[in-house]
């Protein structure tokens, strides 16, 4: 699993569980973590799912939060085009994630990453592990 966090309210809330001491999900989520979350490209996304990533979230920053002001809008709508492509080749679209939170957040991040993870584990893994 692969997680691109938005270097503000996304990575805040990460760090925010680390040092707290959250019980993180039971497969581990590698962070990557980014100016922006508008920033991420689709082929990102789709090399880490050919370098055998089994799902990949991109986590920003709340609209009105967002440092670099059009970076939700992007990622929604870069979402759209990750899972058009998704579909083309054969993946299913619960690998995929993308949310914006605020920078008080983490429980709902961490809720979110272990439904991720839970979601994820119940498809096996990725038909691009074996190309």
């Amino acid at each position: 699993m692969l997680a691109f966090l938005c270097n503000w309210a996304a990575y805040r809330c990460y760090m925010g569980m680390c040092r707290g001491g959250a019980e993180m999900p039971s497969r581990p989520i590698f962070p990557i973590k980014v100016p922006c979350s508008g920033r991420v490209d689709p082929a990102m996304v789709l090399r880490a799912f050919e370098k055998g990533a089994e799902g990949v979230m991109v986590l920003g920053c709340k609209e009105r939060e967002c440092r670099y002001g059009p970076g939700p809008r992007q990622t929604e709508r870069m979402e759209v085009q990750i899972l058009s492509l998704m579909r083309i080749l054969g993946l299913e679209p619960q690998r995929f994630f993308a949310a914006t939170y605020g920078f008080h957040e983490s429980e709902r991040l961490l809720e979110d990453m272990h439904a991720f993870v839970k979601g994820v584990s119940k498809l096996g893994e990725t038909p691009l592990k074996s190309v």
